[in-house]
């Protein structure tokens, strides 16, 4: 009898593209050259989630990566202080990596791992990005247009406070009004507020910006109030995106029952990884609930929710970074390009579909990502 395979190296990359922070988890086998990629990047916490990979190992090393179930409940029970976006992240790379790694053996995409893709090809929308200035979203969805794109998403919201007069809110409807514009009755843009307003506000601006016919709102309140969600979601006629700083199936248990949002965006490097994706994604389902992966980083990650999206039923379009695609090139065998039609082919090959140049990676490792906000009085603005 064959001795079961086994984990002997599990190994965090932090490296820093243009735009972020990015954490790979290496995961190798005794078996020569078999080893699996994944992502657990939690932009500005890289050193917290490298560290907390290594916390793993001790439940990890020595362990039959074929049993992927297993080692993920290890990991989560065995914690015992669960959940909490960097434990959670850690986990998520790390069963990434083990799904990438089964592929390999069974010569599979991990999408037909899963059971077999739904679809052929992926709706895809270009992250567009912070802005305050219409004619800046101008160009940006221009450009984005001609790369074949058909939707887009926009950040068009100040360092706004608890309520705002109408100088803020004029400023947020000019950034929209010019991307409809811009983008014509024919194509779609949605709105991300990043989770800064309060439900008073939120309430406000998605009344003022409802003409301009967004997809959806994206955390329009913070992420830890409920009841902000909760009182938003009885005003709103605008379907409300939710889900990015959620973490494993229990924290969208509520959001779903209640049926608080239209779309959830659960990310596959830091909500639990492709296993816990799948359930979150199932039960989003049974509610008829859209599930659209949040999914701004690196290219392993993209490449696990393009094999999430091709799988799910209810998957409706999934987010993109569609700038930087030289930087990507160097790093990554797989670079997400939008066709004319604004959709992406799935990854080709075993597992995840996409190889680390690990040198290139590795000279990746030196910089500094601070994202901040201030009010103009001074004080800290959520970012």
């Amino acid at each position: 009898m064959t001795a079961p395979m086994k984990i002997v190296k599990i190994i965090p990359f932090v490296c820093y593209s243009p735009i972020s922070d990015l954490v790979f988890v290496k995961v190798e086998t005794d078996e020569p050259g078999l080893f699996g990629w994944g992502e657990c990047s939690l932009p500005t916490k890289p050193y917290g989630v490298a560290g907390a990979v290594r916390d793993l190992e001790k439940l990890i090393l020595g362990s039959d990566p074929e049993k992927g179930e297993w080692i993920w409940q290890r990991m989560y029970r065995h914690a015992y202080w669960r959940g909490g976006p960097i434990q959670t992240s850690a986990l998520s790379g790390v069963d990434m990596a083990l799904w990438d790694i089964r592929g390999k053996i069974a010569r599979k995409s991990v999408a037909n791992l899963l059971g077999g893709p739904v679809r052929d090809r992926v709706k895809a929308y270009a992250n567009l990005g912070l802005s305050l200035d219409p004619k800046e979203f101008r160009d940006r969805v221009a450009a984005a247009v001609e790369m074949g794109f058909k939707a887009v998403k926009i950040y068009p919201l100040p360092a706004v406070a608890m309520t705002e007069g109408r100088a803020a809110i004029r400023q947020i409807v000019a950034c929209c009004e010019a991307v409809r514009d811009e983008l014509g009755e024919g194509l779609d843009f949605a709105i991300d507020m990043h989770g800064r307003s309060s439900a008073s506000l939120a309430i406000v601006i998605e009344a003022a910006v409802r003409h301009t016919n967004p997809l959806w709102i994206e955390e329009p309140v913070p992420a830890e109030s409920n009841a902000a969600l909760e009182r938003l979601a009885q005003q709103s006629a605008t379907p409300i995106a939710v889900g990015e700083r959620l973490f494993t199936r229990w924290a969208f248990r509520e959001v779903l029952e209640n049926e608080w949002a239209g779309i959830i965006q659960p990310d596959a490097a830091n909500a639990g990884g492709i296993s816990e994706l799948v359930r979150i994604a199932a039960l989003a389902e049974m509610y008829g609930v859209n599930f659209a992966p949040h999914n701004p980083n690196g290219p392993v990650q993209a490449a696990a929710s393009l094999n999430l999206a091709a799988y799910a039923q209810n998957f409706s379009m999934l987010e993109t970074r569609h700038t930087n695609l030289e930087w990507t090139s160097n790093l990554s065998s797989y670079v997400p390009r939008v066709d004319g039609d604004g959709y992406l082919a799935l990854p080709e090959g075993a597992g995840l579909g996409v190889e680390i140049n690990e040198e290139f990676l590795i000279s990746q490792n030196d910089g500094q990502w601070i994202p901040e906000s201030f009010r103009a009085d001074g004080s800290i603005a959520d970012w």
